[in-house]
């Protein structure tokens, strides 16, 4: 896991990407969005997390 590389997307391929959509970005906007992106995947990924522990321990706590 240690060795793995975190793969970002580049802001030329999101504004290609949103192109195809015929959302048109400059530079700086893809990479706004790049990053809004990625801080929302990071929340919401940590919410998941936090909740199955929760849950995990309510069960824990039920079979006691």
């Amino acid at each position: 896991m240690e060795d793995e590389v975190l793969m970002r997307i580049t802001p030329d391929k999101a504004m290609e990407l949103l192109q195809r959509d015929g959302i048109y970005v400059n530079l700086e906007e893809a990479q706004i969005i790049i990053d809004f992106l990625y801080s929302m995947a990071n929340i919401v990924v940590e919410q998941f997390v936090s909740s199955k522990q929760s849950d995990a321990m309510t069960i824990t706590n039920d079979n006691k």
